[in-house]
């Protein structure tokens, strides 16, 4: 938490300083109240689509309706995952760990529901790939709108073409790890094992190998059922990928939202590829909720894009809503997780 603050603090008092405190000033005195609130909509209507997906993947983990009255009468309804959804943000933020940290919570508040520990895992793990591939996708197609454009440097071409390769691998990995996955397992177990004998020396690459198994035949059993419920029913997960997609476009109207309103010119479609780069770099495990490394890569981007000093102010503006309004809303919301109600056992 001292190791969050201070960053926050670095980050917020320097930033500022980058426009000149005057000006920075001006721009944040003369915001448009109705444009700040639209976006806090915005940013509430991300966490919606996020929570309203995770509710849906644990109901169909679960071999429950999905339908929202369904999930309410087991005590998982849409108001009780927007609260997990916040809370789920503020320990990622907070929390050392970050997403794990935030796996970890999700886990516990929806085991305190009834909901059975595979289902509970298959369902974040169905959330995590979903929003993942989605950012995944905007990623993509910032890195071809920057390379289309033509007006990088040679060595930030190169770096754009050796991240958008980058990604291209990752899915191709994706899809064969799927489509066999007994492939996919040796380079699994090797990882698993080298990782675990940083911290336990004694530990044997038959433990390695008969964990992976064991996770590997659960996963693909429970993959199966879910896959046999998604082919019976294609809307439902046309439905899932809206709200993926939806869960980072409303995120990404709050950021326009909070440009629009302190006045500061940027096109929508520069701020959208920005978005798209600032968010895919802050999500590695860097820091927590990426603080700092998604403002850094922000400015930078638009930087490219001839967008002055003064795109500081709106990002630390949208910041406020995205990574600092959740945390002190977690920690009022999260007694209220661990009330059970009708749980599903």
């Amino acid at each position: 938490m001292l190791y969050l603050a201070s960053v926050g603090l670095a980050v917020h008092l320097i930033l500022p300083q980058i426009p000149g405190l005057e000006r920075s000033a001006k721009l944040v005195a003369g915001a448009a109240p109705p444009l700040v609130i639209a976006a806090f909509v915005a940013e509430v209507l991300s966490e919606a689509c996020y929570a309203g997906l995770l509710g849906r993947s644990v109901a169909a983990a679960s071999r429950m309706g999905t339908a929202p009255r369904s999930r309410s009468r087991r005590g998982l309804g849409p108001w009780f995952m927007l609260r997990l959804t916040v809370c789920g943000y503020g320990a990622a933020h907070v929390l050392p760990g970050g997403g794990a940290a935030a796996a970890s919570l999700t886990y516990g508040a929806l085991r305190a529901r009834g909901v059975d520990r595979a289902a509970v895992g298959l369902a974040v793990a169905a959330v995590s790939a979903l929003v993942y591939w989605a950012l995944g996708v905007l990623f993509s197609g910032s890195l071809l709108y920057l390379l289309v454009r033509g007006d990088l440097t040679r060595a930030e071409t190169a770096l754009a073409a050796v991240a958008a390769v980058l990604v291209v691998a990752a899915s191709l990995a994706g899809y064969v790890a799927y489509k066999r996955p007994r492939a996919a397992r040796q380079p699994l177990k090797s990882l698993v094992y080298r990782t675990v004998r940083v911290v336990r020396r004694r530990y044997e690459r038959q433990e390695a190998d008969e964990l992976v198994d064991r996770l590997a035949d659960r996963l693909g059993e429970e993959l199966r059922s879910l896959r046999r419920q998604a082919s019976s029913r294609p809307l439902e997960v046309v439905g899932w990928c809206c709200l993926a997609f939806g869960y980072w476009v409303f995120d990404a109207t709050c950021l326009v939202l909070v440009f629009l309103a302190v006045g500061v010119h940027a096109g929508a479609g520069e701020l959208l590829v920005a978005y798209g780069i600032a968010t895919a770099a802050g999500s590695l495990p860097l820091t927590p909720g990426g603080i700092g490394v998604f403002e850094a890569t922000m400015l930078a981007t638009l930087a490219v894009f001839g967008i002055g000093a003064e795109a500081a102010i709106p990002v630390l503006g949208y910041r406020l809503f995205n990574f600092w309004m959740p945390i002190p809303l977690a920690a009022l919301i999260y007694p209220t997780l661990r009330k059970t109600g009708g749980g599903v056992r």
